[in-house]
Parts: C-alpha cells; sequence; structure tokens
C-alpha cells in the first residue's frame, strides 16, 4: 500500500503541476492548443491544479505521517516539477490529449 500511494502522490502531483502549465497561454498552445486558453477554463484549471497539490500533501501524511510525509510531499513537487517542465520542453505533444479534453469542455 506505502508504494502505491507514493506512486499516487507523484501521479497527483505531476497533474496538478501540468494543469497549472497549461493554464497559461505559452504552454497551452506549445501542448497543442490552436487557439488562446479558453478565459472561462483558465481560473477552473488553476482551481483543480492547487486542489490536486494539496491533495498530493494528503496522501504524502497519510503515508508517511506529519514529519517524513511533509519532508516527501516537498521532494515529489519538485520532482513532479521538474517533469511537467521536461515534458513541456521536449515533449508538449504528451500533453495534447488534456488540451483537447478541455477544449471540448469549454
Amino acid at each position: 500500500m506505502a508504494a502505491g500511494l507514493l506512486i499516487a502522490v507523484a501521479l497527483v502531483s505531476y497533474v496538478g503541476f501540468a494543469l497549472l502549465a497549461l493554464s497559461q497561454e505559452r504552454h497551452w498552445l506549445r501542448a497543442g492548443g490552436k487557439q488562446a486558453c479558453p478565459a472561462r477554463v483558465v481560473m477552473p484549471m488553476r482551481a483543480v491544479g492547487y486542489g490536486l497539490l494539496l491533495a498530493a500533501l494528503g496522501l504524502a501524511l497519510l503515508r508517511d505521517g506529519p514529519s517524513f510525509g511533509s519532508l516527501l510531499w516537498v521532494t515529489v513537487l519538485t520532482v513532479a516539477a521538474l517533469g511537467v517542465v521536461a515534458t513541456l520542453a521536449w515533449r508538449a505533444a504528451w500533453l495534447r490529449p488534456v488540451v483537447r479534453a478541455l477544449q471540448r469542455i469549454a
């Protein structure tokens, strides 16, 4: 169960940072948006992104308690943020399905 929670913390953090990045026009266009990110989607994307980062904190605290869980959360946040940066720099097309899904919602 501990390994599953660690993977969940990493995935939730990655998706949270990806949504925060895609809420910016530059990253939205790089990931495959044909037009700028719809204005009515930007704030919900940011809210969900920040919510996912807080959910990752909750999962990390559940996994390891407050002392090591908070340290784990900060470490995983750093790795997830670097992962999103690398994805946007080298494989931005991997985020295209997220952009397409958000365009359908808008």
